[in-house]
């Protein structure tokens, strides 16, 4: 009998984190023998989680490869299902299927100088390469990452900052409007960029965020002579049943669920008016 591929497993929600006012961090744990192997993800994938009786959304996975078969979701209340999961409480269960999509160009990093550049939210899809036992690259190349927020309160995975430098990467952050006990930079996120120490003709630089960030930041990374086939962005978009099937997010010859949802610079310049924020 044929396995139906928009049945989700069941899973385990073991512990809730309060992220910021509009985030939590759902710790899930699939109840199959084989979660592992058969959620074995590439950082930059998504699942397709499930609020029963509701709905079900893609889900970047901000969690490590290595903590599996336990899998991290950060998610903000924004819509119906994420909405529905804010009300989710520890030992509730959820659906899971997935993982999809094509993920970050792990691969292509080693050696090099990686440069990952994340606005709010966005910051979950990038995390797993922060999140690794090891650093993104090799002893040859540096990790900076530039990361910004509406407000001081709204920056994710605070905690982690420390953790993160304290494994050689350079951390930057910046904020469209401090608080009274922000000391750091206040401005837009791409202007973090000026005076990187990282080797633009061979740097890959990673990006997530609101569409306007990544349209700026990619520009932005383009102008300073980084490689638009070094450029990639992770583009969200309209995305629904995550197989190619629904038709959803089919834009000319490109699926952002399987095509997707990370793209390079270069292939963001072909792709159809709408789709890519260019």
């Amino acid at each position: 009998m044929a396995v139906n591929p928009y049945v989700p497993i069941r899973a385990k929600v073991k512990e809730i984190r309060e992220d910021t006012s509009e985030t939590r961090t759902f710790v899930i744990s699939p109840e199959v023998s084989d979660a592992k192997s058969r959620f074995a993800f590439r950082p930059g994938q998504f699942l397709q989680l499930t609020v029963f009786g509701v709905g079900e959304a893609p889900i970047s996975v901000c969690s490590s490869p290595e903590d599996l078969p336990l899998i991290q979701m950060s998610i903000r209340r924004i819509g119906t299902v994420t909405e529905a999961m804010h009300d989710i409480r520890v030992g509730d269960f959820v659906g899971l299927r997935g993982p999809y999509g094509n993920g970050w160009p792990v691969e292509k990093l080693k050696g090099r100088d990686v440069v990952l550049v994340a606005g709010g939210i966005g910051m979950a899809p990038l995390r797993p390469l922060m999140s690794t036992s090891r650093n993104v690259t090799d002893k040859s190349g540096s990790t900076t990452l530039c990361y910004g927020a509406r407000n001081p309160s709204l920056l994710m995975y605070k905690s982690e900052f420390p953790r993160w430098t304290e494994s050689g990467a350079s951390v930057k952050l910046t904020v469209d409007q401090g608080d009274a006990g922000w000391n750091g930079r206040v401005g837009v996120v791409p202007a973090l960029l000026d005076d990187l120490e990282v080797d633009k003709a061979s740097a890959v630089a990673l990006t997530c965020g609101p569409p306007v960030m990544i349209k700026f930041t990619a520009r932005k990374l383009a102008q300073l002579g980084y490689k638009p086939e070094n450029i990639y962005a992770s583009l969200e978009s309209m995305m629904r049943c995550g197989i190619g099937k629904c038709g959803h997010c089919h834009f000319g010859s490109k699926h952002v669920c399987l095509d997707g949802p990370v793209f390079s610079y270069s292939d963001m310049l072909s792709l159809p008016k709408g789709l890519a924020p260019i």
